[in-house]
């Protein structure tokens, strides 16, 4: 269980890396700004969460 946890987290984080990465091509730095933070939340929270 805690495999496919880090998967889905880190999957989700890069994603969210990526579409910073085209919104920042796209010249939407604060949308980008946004969604680094997005996936910096989302690669800091898993460890604050206990698998049982």
């Amino acid at each position: 269980m805690k495999i496919i946890m880090w998967i889905v987290v880190f999957l989700a984080s890069f994603y969210s890396f990526g579409h910073a990465y085209y919104l920042i091509k796209e010249k939407n730095k604060l949308g980008a700004v946004g969604t680094i933070f997005v996936g910096i939340v989302i690669l800091i929270c898993p460890f604050f969460i206990r698998m049982k």
